[in-house]
């Protein structure tokens, strides 16, 4: 999930491309075509995981993050 930055008021909602289901710690499937959506500042005081992947994305070193606390809609 890169872009739609959240304003001042930490608010966000955006489309995930790509996604992965974990159940029970274990990557158990893909997730395409889905948005998220939540407050940045609640998603990082929810931080369950910090990958140990990260990469830069322009002016950003990001890691991968597995964070509680937000909404998720997709196609069933």
């Amino acid at each position: 999930m890169l872009g739609g930055g959240a304003g001042i008021s930490g608010e966000f909602s955006v489309n995930v491309d790509l996604g992965y289901r974990i159940q029970k710690g274990q990557i158990v499937g893909r997730v395409k075509d889905t948005m998220i959506a939540g407050n940045v500042y609640t998603a990082l005081k929810n931080l369950v995981e910090l990958g140990s992947d990260a990469d830069w994305n322009g002016s950003c070193h990001t890691p991968s993050a597995i964070v509680t606390g937000v909404s998720v809609t997709g196609r069933a």
